[in-house]
């Protein structure tokens, strides 16, 4: 029996968030365990304010699902840095806990440093915690070829450091 992986996925995969997402969008990262319960309130504030405005070309949060009509099972949320010359963050990247390894964070990177480049960006930055659950977002960004350019002790609190990962995205 033949396998599939993400490349073998149509780009109709992923589609802009909607504002019915939200909900399966705060599941999905409370699932990954990667975000505290005091942390849910302002995810959904972080959403809410998304959606307020309309869609905006400096600021996208794109869903992965299995078909159109499908729930998120990945998602990729990143912006334009207002205060930089054309430097764009990643803010959040998940996937389910059961689609991980299935090359759909990869498509969702891929997705997001096509759409930098198309928009004339040419720096994305990544922040992440220095706590041992993360070492392996940490390696997924290393393995995407993104280097850790600085580290910030105790940022979060006492212990975990916020770590920032950079990738040019074009030549000077």
């Amino acid at each position: 029996m033949a396998t599939s992986n993400a490349h073998d996925r149509p780009p109709s995969m992923l589609r802009p968030a909607t504002p019915s997402d939200t909900s399966a969008l705060i599941v999905l990262a409370i699932a990954t365990g990667m975000f505290l319960p005091h942390e849910v309130e302002p995810l959904q504030a972080v959403f809410d304010d998304f959606h307020a405005e309309p869609l905006r070309v400096d600021q996208r949060i794109e869903v992965w699902a299995d078909d159109p009509s499908g729930p998120p099972v990945g998602m990729v949320y990143f912006s334009l840095n207002p205060m930089s010359d054309r430097t764009w963050d990643l803010w959040m990247i998940a996937v389910a806990p059961e689609r991980q390894d299935q090359g759909i964070g990869s498509e969702l990177v891929r997705f997001t440093e096509a759409y930098i480049r198309a928009s004339g960006g040419r720096l994305l930055l990544i922040d992440t915690s220095s706590l041992p659950k993360y070492d392996a977002t940490r390696a997924f960004y290393s393995k995407h070829g993104y280097d850790e350019v600085a580290r910030i002790p105790d940022f979060y609190t006492d212990g975990d450091s916020k770590v920032i990962y950079a990738k040019r995205i074009a030549q000077g």
